[in-house]
């Protein structure tokens, strides 16, 4: 599934129910362009950006879902400023997509605890890794990991609660841009790439 420009460029609502169509694409299909997305958070001095894996989204309620690891400095820095941003990027579409909202943690909850009975065991061993993530090692070696099927404490889910969604379509032909706001009902307006 992608966008047809024929079909989707010129109609804000079209392209406002692909993009959610898009995110489905994401958590089905690992070889999608959407199944990855660029994080953004900020410590309040530096911004830091990564790549994480699209598990989830709801369309009704505007979210956005991704795991992580407790110990990770992303974790911290949700902690301290809970806006963030959601880049994804289509090569094949020619499409970007940002997601701005407020992330929250989830933790040892029964939410967790469901996700985490859907995963594959190769999933679940980096949460069982002996090394948190981001310290200095000698060596990749030295890095181990365990499959245990217990709910790890480090196994985080985030859910982005999105506030606005900026499109954009990069075309030779010329570029479109919409933006999708919260406070607007997400009705779309089209506005200057």
């Amino acid at each position: 599934m992608s966008m047809n420009a024929s079909k989707n460029h010129n109609n804000l609502d079209e392209i406002y129910n692909n993009i959610w169509e898009c995110l489905e694409l994401g958590v089905k299909e690992r070889r999608s362009d959407y199944h990855t997305f660029s994080l953004a958070t900020t410590d309040g001095e530096l911004s830091y950006n990564r790549t994480v894996v699209l598990r989830g989204y709801d369309a009704k309620d505007h979210t956005i879902i991704f795991h992580t690891n407790n110990l990770s400095k992303k974790i911290e820095q949700i902690r301290k400023n809970i806006n963030v941003s959601a880049l994804f990027y289509s090569r094949d579409d020619k499409i970007q997509i940002r997601f701005m909202g407020d992330a929250a943690i989830s933790n040892q909850d029964d939410y967790c605890d469901e996700r985490w009975n859907k995963m594959y065991a190769q999933s679940k061993e980096c949460y069982y890794q002996n090394i948190k993530p981001g310290n200095y090692i000698d060596n990749p070696d030295v890095v181990k990991t365990e499959s245990i099927d217990l709910l790890s404490e480090n196994f985080s889910i985030i859910t982005i609660k999105v506030n606005s969604i900026d499109w954009l379509y990069l075309s030779a032909n010329g570029h479109t841009r919409a933006e999708y706001l919260r406070s607007n009902n997400f009705s779309g307006k089209w506005i200057a790439p």
